[in-house]
């Protein structure tokens, strides 16, 4: 082992473990495990303003802030590349001939002298004392004219020196040098620091890195603070323009911040520094050392040989072999950064299975392939994107299976477990070929208000929370996200996520589930989807990808431009901008598609062109009063699809026109919507219909509406135990905590043929003689009332069913005086048209490059 070489060269760990680079769960460097904070990746790309002109060829200005940040005077102060270019211009810059390295030590300590000639003096220090050097030992031996090299804390042990007797023996021998590292103070809760001495005493100088706590060692940036005339002799041996501006923008944006940004992550990384210690301390036989720093040396007794290189080719996880550490060589000592509690368990698992001489057993499976559909806005397309990539992969040979971790939407749909779920990934399921189950989609918000949900949690009910609640709450979920998925991916051999949203609103990025979160734990590759009818889906692109932390960019593996309308050739440019900015390609231009009929996520509006092909004279005019809750929409999507049905929504008195057909649809805020629609003035145009002898049709909270009075004493939905319905049916509901979720196979109703559905309802109807029920489960339980032509039902997707549909309409167009017609027109075929879907994204999307990324045989 090169005697200078260092953790964290991720490429050689990756060549040596055969496994990609971010399959390398990497202890062996000691940084951030979160990276760079937000606000240093800001100043970056505000830097680049900066690029162009030189920066200061000396770091003035960053001389002149470190001095009002610190108190101390600007010249005291030499900023290099990194604090590493400091330790190695300090023989050079002050002409030094000996040195005195406790060691154990940070190897370039050693590498500088020996590069500058200079005789150097090891003392060893031993295990007992943590490696840490006497300073007594240091007093005596220390000959005049030497430098003596010491870190605070140390590395590699992470141990902390006394600072007042670091202090006497500073100023007990003036005529030696004292080089004091503190790279890592910065991870010490109250440290301190000689900094302040530093500016005062001319034999001292104290070195501090800005790249661990950072988490911005590429950027390269450190300091030094010494008496005035040694930083000008060290400034002196400096190349002009050392510190290029990017690195000043950084060093500029952490002078900036206020101390608790730091104090929280010290406490941090304090918490989880105690967290690996615990696990690292159960191992047998270990011996681990305490650190002040953001990392732990150890060793274990009785590991085998090559533990280090063990732990690499077999689980992909990195520790820094110490044995070329002078004083380590032998022992089996042992570095582990600290990261994250669920980072650590892989780590003590993967090293106790070794103690036991288990071998690879289960620890840190490779990850199934994972592909996961992100978006740069609501209503960009993931969903249909999904099911149409779900599609694609059975085509393929795959058994795949689709999962969104956190679902809001309205359209919800029951399993047939009786578990309640999100209706896109019953969609997504049936693109799969498979049965749904609520795993799929553990967690589904409901709104019922503009800042209210209630929350399903595996696909059933919890409670109600707003939004700010749900926001401090949701965390608590997490672990059955990550069960659901483990679970899912146990079974299926590639899985299909869909995220929500759009992963750049940085006020949701803290606690999310459903995102790049969940991307990271599944270990997934993002496609970012863009809606380009909108507009500006270049830009959205961009101003995503900034928002990403450098591991979101590792997860994205591309970009998809969704709902384009003309030649895709015209896009090139664009194409090749996104790729130079990003490194990451747009993967395909998917055209906006009409007439597939796939039901939408969360869509209350009908999607565009339906409906405008049944505007003539012989069209069923069928109108749907659209609450501000309305849930699941998708009910009438069928009926959209019929070239003898005009489908349109009504809110106003204005769009009333003269309907054959009048829909109140489900809603989550049954009270609330009723009163909507009174004040839209809309309940004298549904009683003059319904008394002129046209059809009305309720479905869920449209059947409640339609009744006599709606009770609510648990106020589940509303502040009043009790609101007046319409009055057009016998019927009494009373809201309970139990939650009705069905599924129909098969409903009896007035038509010669069945319906079949699905039912999700917290209300409990009962009836009067004169609105009897009209439709019935298998068991002969009523789930529909009516009286002549009004009808209401719990039923939802009634209409999907081809024969029930078609039989319904030629009810209503004979009773409108218009012609039935017995002959099938539209075959509602979600299956063809998951079929047909799937044939245009293949075309359109670069399928093989994604199969490569999800490293897949296609």
């Amino acid at each position: 082992m090169n005697v200078f070489s260092h953790g964290g060269d991720l490429k050689s760990l990756a060549e040596e473990a055969c496994r990609p680079e971010r399959d390398i769960l990497d202890f062996s460097v000691n940084l951030r495990p979160e990276g760079m904070p937000e606000f240093i990746a800001s100043a970056l790309w505000k830097a680049m303003e900066n690029a162009v002109p030189y920066p200061s060829p000396d770091a003035a200005d960053l001389r002149e802030l470190a001095a009002v940040h610190y108190g101390l005077p600007s010249g005291c102060f030499v900023f290099g590349n990194g604090a590493n270019e400091l330790i190695h211009a300090l023989p050079r810059a002050l002409n030094l001939k000996q040195a005195v390295i406790p060691e154990p030590a940070f190897s370039e300590y050693r590498l500088a002298c020996l590069r500058h000639g200079m005789d150097v003096l090891s003392i060893r220090t031993e295990e007992r004392n943590s490696f840490l050097p006497s300073l007594c030992r240091l007093e005596e031996q220390a000959a005049d004219g030497s430098a003596v090299f010491l870190a605070n804390p140390s590395n590699p042990s992470g141990g902390l020196l006394d600072a007042a007797a670091l202090h006497r023996v500073v100023q007990s021998r003036p005529e030696v040098l004292w080089i004091i590292d503190e790279s890592f103070m910065d991870y010490v809760q109250g440290a301190e620091s000689l900094l302040r001495e530093a500016a005062l005493l001319p034999n001292l100088v104290v070195l501090r890195s800005l790249t661990k706590f950072y988490g911005m060692a590429g950027v390269r940036c450190g300091f030094s603070i010494c008496a005035a005339p040694l930083a000008e002799r060290m400034r002196q041996s400096l190349p002009a323009w050392n510190v290029n501006a990017f690195a000043a923008a950084a060093v500029k944006a952490v002078l900036a911040q206020p101390s608790s940004w730091a104090d929280r992550e010290r406490a941090r990384n304090r918490e989880r520094r105690d967290d690996l210690f615990r696990r690292l301390s159960s191992l047998p036989g270990a011996a681990v050392l305490p650190s002040e720093a953001n990392f732990l040396l150890f060793r274990l007794a009785g590991a085998p040989h090559g533990l280090a290189a063990r732990l690499l080719k077999k689980y992909g996880i990195a520790l820094r072999d110490c044995s070329n550490y002078p004083g380590l060589e032998t022992g089996g000592w042992l570095r582990s950064g600290v990261r994250t509690p669920e980072e650590h368990s892989l780590l003590a698992e993967a090293l106790r299975a070794e103690l036991a001489g288990n071998g690879p057993s289960i620890i840190r499976k490779a990850p199934k392939p994972a592909l996961m559909i992100q978006g740069t806005c609501s209503d960009a397309g993931k969903s249909v994107l999904t099911a149409a990539l779900c599609r694609i992969f059975l085509q393929d040979g795959y058994h795949v299976a689709p999962f969104k971790a956190q679902n809001m939407a309205l359209n919800s749909g029951v399993t047939a477990l009786g578990e309640e779920m999100g209706r896109a990934q019953l969609v997504q399921a049936q693109a799969c070929r498979i049965d749904p189950d609520a795993r799929m989609n553990p967690i589904l918000l409901k709104p019922h208000s503009n800042t209210g949900s209630q929350v399903i949690v595996m696909g059933r009910p919890v409670g109600r929370m707003d939004a700010r609640e749900y926001f401090t709450a949701k965390r608590r979920f997490w672990p059955d996200v990550c069960k659901a998925y483990d679970s899912l991916a146990d079974e299926y051999e590639l899985l299909c996520l869909e995220g929500a949203g759009s992963p750049g609103e940085i006020n949701l990025k803290s606690a999310d589930v459903v995102n790049m979160n969940m991307a990271r734990y599944a270990r997934a590759r993002v496609l970012l989807a863009g809606d380009i009818d909108r507009g500006g889906v270049y830009a959205s692109f961009l101003g995503t990808w900034m928002t990403f932390a450098p591991w979101e960019k590792e997860l994205l593996a591309g970009f998809v431009v969704n709902k384009f309308r003309g030649d895709p050739d015209l896009l090139a440019p664009a194409h090749s901008y996104m790729r130079n900015r990003t490194g990451k390609p747009v993967l395909g231009v998917i055209p906006m598609m009409r007439d597939i009929n796939i039901p939408e996520e969360d869509r209350a509006t009908l999607p565009p062109g339906h409906g405008e092909h049944g505007k003539h004279a012989d069209c069923l005019d069928v109108a749907v009063v659209m609450p501000a809750h309305v849930s699941n929409f998708t009910d009438f999507a069928p009926l959209a699809a019929e070239p003898d049905v005009r489908l349109r929504q009504v809110r106003t008195r204005e769009e009333w026109g003269n309907p054959d057909l009048v829909i109140l649809p489900g809603t989550k805020s049954v009270a609330a919507d009723l009163a909507s629609l009174r004040s839209a003035g809309l309940e004298e145009p549904i009683r003059r219909h319904a008394e002129k002898g046209k059809w009305l049709l309720g479905v869920c909270g449209g059947l409640q509406m339609l009744g006599t009075d709606i009770l609510d004493p648990l106020h589940m939905e509303s502040p009043e135990e009790r609101t007046p319905g319409l009055g057009l049916l016998e019927l009494s509901t009373t809201f309970s905590s139990a939650k009705t979720l069905i599924n129909v196979r098969r409903a009896n109703t007035p038509l010669p043929v069945p319906a079949a559905g699905y039912e999700i309802h917290h209300g409990v109807t009962s009836h009067q003689e004169s609105s009897p029920p009209v439709m019935f489960r298998e068991d002969g339980s009523p789930c529909g009332y009516g009286k002549g032509r009004i009808w209401a039902t719990y039923l939802h997707g009634m209409l999907d069913g081809d024969q029930f549909r078609r039989a319904f309409i030629n009810m209503v167009r004979k009773d409108s005086g218009l012609k039935a017609n017995p002959a099938l027109h539209t075959a509602y075929d979600l299956d063809g048209a998951l079929d047909r879907l799937a044939d245009v994204v293949r075309k359109h999307l670069d399928l093989k490059t994604i199969y490569r990324a999800l490293q897949l045989k296609r």
